[in-house]
């Protein structure tokens, strides 16, 4: 059996807070991050209940007394509607649903009497600079799964689906209805590099680029850019923010919209594209989280990464390439379509071997292997048949 291969993928930083609300392991803190668990996306009431000193607010959302900024003319007894965006480092929410600029607000709880409210400070984003969180928080809405299951009039056991849930549902149709059925890598449309001959370094920070730049992952890029750790010009070059997804139900982005949602729960990423013009490339990333965790935060340690990819070129013709990485051990395979390649990927052994040494990451196992003479006989003569 083949080992799956794997190099790693462009990981998503952690989010670092940009000012303290409580200390990280206030145990108040935590209980209000769990109490918000599972429920990115979704919109709720919040009751207004006071204005304190500093200007922020204590509400009522969700069963849960909360502290954050509101934007003006918030009222005590007023009511606000909410769309949770973002969990960590502190729940931020989406204030409003119609309002022009779009304005987010960070929550924590409240604070312990005589606490200076200068020591937890939350913020208010307002204007240009929430857009990108607002394409973020409307594709949450479109693309989140919110099934109520109730009970009718005389408790006949029906199951209700929200309209973002029967959205969710129509979007996935339009994927499978769309030419050329559900897409199935993310799709490149300039090549990586200018042209070829680049170094080892220049190709990775172009595959890496180019993953990033996907719009796979644009809502953690939003969320790394509300947090300080992401340019708002680096947002800029994905797909969403250059207004190339218009519709959730147009074909082209339904598509795009599954391959979130299934690298989502797959734990699997794929580009397809040029990696210099002339150069095509067919790459696959996935992890396989360690046995009894769910391969997050610290599981990343202890995950395995593997990668596929699949080149073709002149002297060579198409190469397979599978990389797995796993407990710091680093296993190839390369899958040659000739035994002439094969015996060009055997003569470049030690090169491989010496330059992975170099660069801090020994090679554990190599296998190279060749598609045998007699099968692209039997290839050829099978197409002369017909």
């Amino acid at each position: 059996m083949l080992p799956r291969d794997s190099s790693t993928l462009p990981q998503i930083a952690r989010i670092a807070p940009v000012g303290p609300l409580v200390p990280v392991a206030d145990p108040r803190q935590q209980a209000f991050q769990r109490a918000f668990a599972g429920q990115i996306g979704q919109s709720m009431q919040a009751e207004v209940l006071s204005r304190l000193p500093d200007g922020s607010f204590t509400v009522r959302v969700n069963d849960l007394a909360a502290r954050m900024q509101l934007p003006a003319g918030a009222q005590p007894g007023s009511q606000v509607a909410l769309t949770l965006v973002a969990l960590n480092p502190r729940p931020t929410f989406q204030v409003g649903t119609q309002q022009a600029p779009p304005a987010f607000a960070e929550a924590g709880p409240p604070l312990a009497e005589g606490a200076d409210p200068g020591s937890a400070p939350l913020a208010l984003l307002q204007g240009k600079d929430a857009a990108a969180l607002a394409r973020s928080a409307a594709l949450l809405a479109q693309t989140r799964t919110v099934a109520r299951l109730g009970h009718g009039a005389a408790g006949d056991g029906n199951t209700s689906i929200s309209k973002t849930g029967k959205l969710l549902g129509d979007v996935i149709a339009a994927a499978q209805r769309a030419e050329g059925g559900a897409a199935s890598a993310a799709i490149g449309r300039t090549p990586l590099l200018p042209g070829a001959g680049a170094d080892a370094s220049q190709i990775a920070a172009a595959l890496q680029d180019g993953m990033a730049k996907s719009g796979l992952f644009y809502e953690s890029h939003v969320a790394e850019w509300a947090q300080g750790s992401r340019a708002l010009a680096e947002l800029a070059a994905e797909p969403q923010a250059q207004g190339r997804m218009p519709s959730p139900l147009d074909p082209a982005t339904a598509q795009f919209i599954n391959l979130q949602l299934s690298a989502h729960e797959q734990a699997r990423v794929a580009w397809q594209g040029q990696l210099w013009p002339g150069q095509d490339l067919h790459w696959e990333i996935e992890r396989d989280a360690p046995e009894g965790g769910n391969g997050r935060d610290g599981d990343d340690v202890a995950a395995s990464w593997h990668s596929r990819l699949r080149l073709r070129f002149g002297q060579l013709g198409e190469v397979a390439a599978q990389v797995v990485l796993s407990g710091g051990q680093l296993h190839i395979r390369l899958d040659a379509a000739s035994e002439e390649a094969g015996g060009r990927l055997q003569a470049g052994r030690a090169r491989l071997e010496q330059a992975l040494d170099a660069a801090g990451t020994p090679l554990t196992t190599l296998a190279i292997h060749a598609a045998p003479a007699t099968h692209k006989a039997g290839e050829a003569d099978k197409q002369a048949d017909e």
